[in-house]
């Protein structure tokens, strides 16, 4: 049974940088929200025309600097993850909250990863004035992804897979 939510992904300033529907489909304690996006049901707006169709899983902290997102082509195989430095997510109703840092970890298939946008993140760091609080926070967020990714822990341990497994056999055939 679908349990829709929206998630926005804001800028320090506070101005929307993306908002997707979703559907909320499994917490880990107080610290994770689990939302799944169904290229079907959930279109992100503004789109992303470089994006390729497909589903997302989206791991967004509660506590932590960070939301991770799971992306899987059409037939369920992962294409990347992309881990975004972030303030600790809110939520307002149905509405789940986030405010990136603009400093990702992308990994790839395999387990490659590397970090992306350390300029991006130190142009709006200087030109929005980001605390040395948000700064700090920005980085811890990467450094725990990297931990993450490198010892293969949550979400790094399958869960997003065997996630998205669930929601397409629940889905029935294609």
């Amino acid at each position: 049974m679908p349990n829709p939510v929206l998630v926005r992904k804001l800028k320090y300033d506070g101005s929307l940088r993306s908002a997707w529907p979703g559907d909320l489909i499994d917490a880990r304690g107080d610290d994770w929200l689990i939302v799944f996006h169904d290229p079907e049901r959930h279109q992100k707006e503004p789109p992303e025309p470089a994006e390729p169709r497909g589903f997302g899983i989206h791991t967004i902290g509660l506590r932590e600097p960070l939301t991770v997102l799971h992306w899987f082509d059409e037939l369920g195989r992962i294409l990347e993850a992309k881990c975004d430095a972030a303030l600790p997510a809110t939520i307002a109703g149905r509405t789940i909250s986030f405010v990136d840092l603009d400093l990702d970890v992308i990994v790839l298939p395999g387990g490659h990863h590397y970090i992306r946008d350390r300029d991006v993140f130190e142009a709006r760091a200087a030109a929005m004035g980001y605390p040395h609080e948000v700064r700090r926070a920005a980085w811890c967020g990467i450094l725990h992804a990297l931990r993450m990714v490198r010892r293969g822990r949550f979400p790094f341990d399958g869960t997003p897979e065997a996630l998205l497994g669930r929601e397409l056999a629940a889905r029935g055939p294609l």
